[in-house]
């Protein structure tokens, strides 16, 4: 699932944030689906400048 390719990525050595970027962004486009929880979590723990970016990026692209 979305989470566990996540969570493998970002355990394995080296530049673990890049590889959980391109793993998310594969198993995303895999599995069709990113768990709302995973979603609401990361949204709530941006800063406001880059929440704002986000929202704007919703409701254009969706």
């Amino acid at each position: 699932d979305y989470e566990s390719a996540l969570r493998l990525a970002i355990s394995i050595d080296g530049d673990s944030d890049t590889l959980a970027c391109m793993a998310g962004g594969i198993a995303a486009a895999f599995y069709r689906d990113i768990p709302t929880e995973l979603i609401e979590f990361a949204h709530e723990n941006l800063d406001p400048e880059l929440r704002q970016l986000s929202e704007a990026f919703d409701q254009r692209f969706g």
